[in-house]
């Protein structure tokens, strides 16, 4: 099943088995309340605090936010209680907070919430090469992007520090369930994924082999001429080797040779 199919399979999954609030981090952020989209603040900051809370760990302090997302301001404390507020009215549930403060402290109560971004980072490595070819398909339908695709915020560096660290594990998890997926399908199914892969590493060695070998082995030789061609362009922009994907290129053509060749009859 191609990758729009599964989309689709994945989001009619998800909606017969809706819970209250659904928090997308993992491509443009958003909110959904009951299945429904909820309309987010313009600021940047209300969205950056929102992730920040979701992912971490154990409770914040607010000293600790301040210095996370306000470098600047006069009133760093005035400016996190405003940003508080607008999550509250878009997270919290009449009957129950899932922002909590206790002390100094500020924490996000994921009880009966689903967060995208959560779900993937529990699973390992192991975990996710574990999983069978359909899991893995539901798990990669969970990247609508990349982690906070859109946001950034000047003049905030442990901000930044932070969101590049998580940019970089997500996109490495994503990475790892698209390199398995592609592994282990058929290459007609298995384009979809290469391509995404390409997408988010396209200075990944190994995807660019893959390819060329999935290209070869159907056949479509213009198509993988012209891969390598934009390929080397691209890698030498960068001033990267791309001799091993000429190798590969080369391997790819002598491997599919092979295969065409008649069987030798012996006496």
């Amino acid at each position: 099943m191609v990758l729009t199919q599964w989309l689709v399979a994945s989001e009619a999954s998800t909606a017969a088995n809706e819970v209250p609030l659904r928090i997308q981090l993992l491509g443009p952020p958003r909110v959904l309340r009951d299945g429904e989209a909820v309309a987010l603040p313009g600021s940047r900051k209300v969205k950056a605090l929102l992730a920040y809370l979701a992912l971490a760990r154990a409770p914040v302090s607010r000293s600790q936010l301040c210095q996370l997302l306000w470098e600047r301001p006069s009133d760093p404390r005035g400016e996190l209680r405003w940003c508080l507020s607008k999550l509250r009215a878009i997270v919290d549930d009449p009957d129950g907070r899932r922002i909590q403060t206790r002390g100094d402290t500020i924490a996000f109560d994921s009880a009966n919430c689903d967060v995208d971004a959560i779900e993937i980072g529990r699973m390992s490595e192991a975990a996710l090469d574990a999983l069978g070819p359909r899991e893995r398909q539901r798990a990669a339908m969970q990247f609508g992007g990349d982690f906070l695709e859109g946001l950034e915020i000047g003049h905030s560096p442990p901000f930044e520090h932070w969101l590049t660290a998580q940019r970089r594990r997500f996109r490495a998890l994503h990475a790892r369930l698209l390199r398995n997926l592609a592994s282990a399908l058929p290459d007609e199914e298995a384009f979809a994924y290469l391509e995404r892969w390409l997408e988010i590493a396209p200075f990944d060695g190994d995807v660019h082999k893959m390819l060329l070998g999935a290209l070869t082995r159907r056949h479509r030789i213009r198509e993988a001429k012209e891969h390598v061609e934009a390929t080397t362009r691209l890698f030498e922009a960068e001033g990267l080797d791309c001799r091993p994907i000429r190798d590969a290129w080369r391997s790819a053509r002598l491997r599919g040779s092979a295969l065409r060749q008649p069987m030798q009859l012996t006496a």
